[in-house]
C-alpha cells in the first residue's frame, strides 16, 4: 500500500567572508577590506511518496510460500508423529512380546528343572520309603525275635525263681500239700467227725504264719527306711560340709552382647545388648571397654556350652511345627558359627 510521508525542518546556513573596496579622495587613493558574517535560516519541507505495491507483492507471494511451509511442515510434523507413534507401538509390541518369550522360555527352563528335580527326589523318595519299609520290616523281626528271647529268658527266670524258693521254703510248701491233701480227705473222708479237734491246731498254724509273713514285711520296711534315712544323713551332711554358713560379699556375673555392624552405607553401627534384670549401664563406656579389651576365639568348651543353651533358647522359642517356623529356626542354627565369633 503506498504513502506519502512528510518532513520539515528549519535549515541554519552559516555565512562568512571579507569585501575589499578601493577609491580616491582628493587624488589620494585609499584601499581595504570589511569582513562580514551571519547565519541565514531556511524552512525546508520535503513531501516523500511511497510507493510499497511491490513490496506489499513480494509479502504477499511472501506469505502464500510461507503458509505453504506451514502446512507442509503440519503434514510432515503429523506424518512424522504418526510413523514414531506406530514405530513405537511396534518396538513397544516387539519390546513386551520379547519380554513375554524370555520370560515364558526362562519359566519353561525352570518347570523343566524343578520338574527333573522333583522327578529326581520323588525317585529318592520313593526309596527312601522302601527302605523304611525295609527297615520297618527288619525291625519288627527283631523286636519278634529279641522280646520272644527275652520272654523266654524272663519265663525261665520266673521259673528258676519259682524253683529256688520252693528249695528255700521246701518245708511249707511240702506242709502246704499236705494239709491240703489232709484237709481234703478229712472233708471227703471218714474222719470228718475229727474236724473240731484239727480246726484249733490248723487256725492257729495259719495264724502263726500269717505273723511271721507280717514280720517278715515289717523288717523289710523298716530295713528300707534305714537306709534311706542313712543316705538322708549322708547327704544332710555333705551339704552341711560344703555349704558355708557365713554372708559375704561376693561378685555376680551376666552376660552382656555387643555388635558391630555395617550397613549398605559403609556406616558402623555399634549396640549394646543387656539383661533386662540388669540396671542400665553406660553404653558408650561399656563400648570403650570392650574395644580395649583384646578378643580372642571361643574356646570348645564355652563353644559347647554355649549352644546347648542357644538350641534349647531356639526350640522353645520356635516350637510351633509349621513350615516357615522350622525354616526361620533352621536357618537361625545355620547363622551360628562360632569361628566368626570373638570373645573377651
Amino acid at each position: 500500500m503506498s504513502y506519502r510521508q512528510n518532513f520539515h525542518k528549519q535549515i541554519a546556513v552559516h555565512y562568512s567572508g571579507r569585501v575589499s573596496y578601493s577609491g580616491s579622495v582628493d587624488g589620494k587613493p585609499y584601499s581595504g577590506s570589511v569582513p562580514y558574517s551571519g547565519t541565514a535560516y531556511e524552512d525546508v519541507q520535503v513531501n516523500i511518496d511511497v510507493e510499497t505495491t511491490p513490496f506489499d507483492n513480494s509479502v504477499a507471494n511472501c506469505n502464500n510460500s510461507v503458509n505453504v511451509l506451514t502446512g507442509a511442515v503440519v503434514a510432515t510434523e503429523t506424518a512424522q508423529i504418526v510413523s514414531i507413534d506406530s514405530n513405537a507401538k511396534k518396538v513397544g509390541s516387539t519390546i513386551v512380546e520379547g519380554f513375554f518369550k524370555t520370560i515364558r522360555s526362562e519359566i519353561s527352563q525352570q518347570i523343566a528343572e524343578l520338574s527333573s528335580r522333583l522327578d529326581s527326589h520323588l525317585a529318592h523318595l520313593h526309596s527312601m520309603a522302601k527302605r523304611c519299609v525295609e527297615k520297618q520290616t527288619q525291625m519288627q523281626g527283631d523286636y519278634q525275635r529279641i522280646s520272644s528271647r527275652y520272654l523266654k529268658i524272663f519265663e525261665d527266670l520266673d521259673n528258676e525263681l519259682s524253683n529256688r524258693i520252693y528249695e528255700l521254703d521246701k518245708p511249707a510248701f511240702v506242709f502246704k500239700n499236705q494239709s491240703d491233701k489232709h484237709a481234703g480227705r478229712t472233708l471227703t473222708g471218714d474222719l470228718a467227725s475229727t474236724v473240731a479237734v484239727f480246726g484249733a491246731e490248723s487256725g492257729d498254724l495259719q495264724v502263726r504264719l500269717s505273723a511271721s509273713i507280717a514280720k517278715k514285711r515289717a523288717f523289710d520296711t523298716i530295713g528300707k527306711a534305714n537306709t534311706f534315712l542313712v543316705k538322708q544323713k549322708r547327704l544332710n551332711d555333705t551339704i552341711n560340709q560344703t555349704v558355708l554358713n557365713e554372708s559375704v560379699v561376693a561378685v555376680q556375673y551376666s552376660p552382656v552382647c555387643f555388635i558391630e555392624t555395617q550397613n549398605e552405607k559403609s556406616q558402623i553401627d555399634k549396640n549394646l545388648y543387656q539383661a533386662d534384670f540388669l540396671p542400665k549401664m553406660q553404653a558408650n563406656e561399656m563400648i570403650s571397654d570392650f574395644q580395649a579389651k583384646t578378643w580372642g576365639n571361643v574356646s570348645k568348651d564355652n563353644a559347647e556350652k554355649i549352644g546347648r543353651y542357644f538350641n534349647a533358647e531356639v526350640s522353645n522359642r520356635y516350637s510351633t511345627g509349621d513350615t516357615h517356623t522350622n525354616r526361620v529356626r533352621e536357618n537361625i542354627v545355620k547363622m551360628l558359627n562360632f569361628s566368626s565369633i570373638k570373645s573377651v
